[in-house]
């Protein structure tokens, strides 16, 4: 019972767009099968954890929404930050709420917007985690045998020899930032390269005393928050302090400067849906390669994800497009460019036309 995971469902989805708005980011959609991505976190964890164990952390808007869509998480795990600072802020967060309510817990944090496959292999990489994370003050990461040379991920390098089995166990060498493709293929013919998951466990003391050592002003902005858990002054204090809290990732922040960590090699289908050429990856498709949800009709088509939650989508001899119709705005682009459509919302900004946002 001294579990507790976290599932991190701050992100905006902009990669998503335009069916991931800022009303409704993409953790929130059934973007796979007929629960969103934040449920599919959840019940992935609860032959784990129970569910007055999970926390999530997100912002003040999406509250009502995660609420609605996790009915039996209770009320106070839902963790608000005023303003998305990052995955380290977001982390340290999660960790003193966890630290004020159980001296002897042990965290994970994951987060909201992966897809799995395996899922006994995943939750058995789970407690593998667990269980190095209670035996000393390790940061335990899980990583991923890589299937393609990835630029649009991290990687984590493994030290020779692993020290468990079912699934193996290894010292971390280093992290590595999102290779060029050269590199990518580099790592896969090495061997020794794995996809960087961003699933994490540790004790909440190990983590806020690596982020005290290298990230001196975000543990002091923590401490302040922490004080307060509990009493009349946390929320002025949280609004105060919060939105000051560096901006920087857990694993730039905290991972890549320290010793003593350790990786699970997963063993488990996964993918970091973070764009549509993520999803095109995923969904199968007939004997043209086309994928399709949603009302269409097309002829002489290949190799397309068509995506539609309304009205009519009708397609006519091309190829290797992603075309999303949803509510108010039609998205046509190549997907060898989807990871790109960040920039569509960007001039979005610019031109004023955040009503479609």
């Amino acid at each position: 019972m001294n579990r507790y995971a976290v599932i991190m469902a701050g992100g905006r989805g902009e990669r998503f767009w335009p069916e991931s708005r800022v009303s409704k980011p993409k953790q929130f959609l059934q973007l796979m099968g007929d629960r969103t991505l934040l449920q599919q976190a959840y019940d992935r964890l609860l032959p784990l954890i129970p569910s007055e164990n999970i926390y999530i952390v997100l912002g003040q808007q999406h509250l009502d929404l995660a609420t609605r869509q996790l009915p039996d998480i209770p009320p106070g795990n839902f963790l608000v930050e005023p303003e998305g600072r990052n995955t380290a802020p977001c982390i340290g967060f999660a960790a003193i709420h966890i630290l004020k309510r159980d001296s002897d817990s042990l965290m994970l944090a994951i987060p909201a917007d992966h897809m799995i496959r395996g899922e006994a292999s995943y939750r058995q990489s789970l407690e593998k985690a667990f269980f190095w994370a209670a035996k000393g003050d390790y940061l335990v990461t899980v990583g991923i045998r890589p299937s393609r040379p990835e630029t649009g991920y991290g990687y984590i390098e493994r030290e020779d020899s692993g020290m468990d089995t079912h699934p193996p166990v290894y010292f971390v060498r280093r992290f590595v930032e999102k290779p060029d493709a050269e590199q990518a293929l580099k790592f896969i013919q090495e061997g020794c390269f794995f996809w960087n998951s961003g699933i994490f466990a540790w004790k909440p003391q190990t983590i806020l005393r690596r982020i005290e050592l290298y990230l001196p002003s975000l543990a002091a902005g923590l401490e302040k928050i922490g004080s307060c858990i509990g009493n009349q002054d946390y929320m002025a204090m949280l609004k105060e302090v919060y939105p000051k809290l560096p901006s920087i990732s857990i694993d730039y922040g905290v991972m890549e400067h320290s010793r003593e960590i350790l990786m699970v090699a997963g063993e488990f289908g996964w993918d970091d849906l973070g764009s549509w050429g993520a999803l095109d990856r995923i969904v199968p498709g007939d004997e043209r390669g086309m994928k399709v949800r949603g009302n269409f009709v097309g002829y002489d088509n290949d190799n397309c994800l068509v995506y539609g939650d309304g009205g009519l989508t009708a397609v006519l001899g091309v190829r290797d497009l992603v075309i999303v119709r949803s509510g108010d705005v039609v998205m046509v682009c190549p997907k060898d460019r989807a990871q790109e459509v960040r920039k569509l919302v960007e001039l979005c900004k610019n031109n004023k036309l955040e009503k479609y946002l």
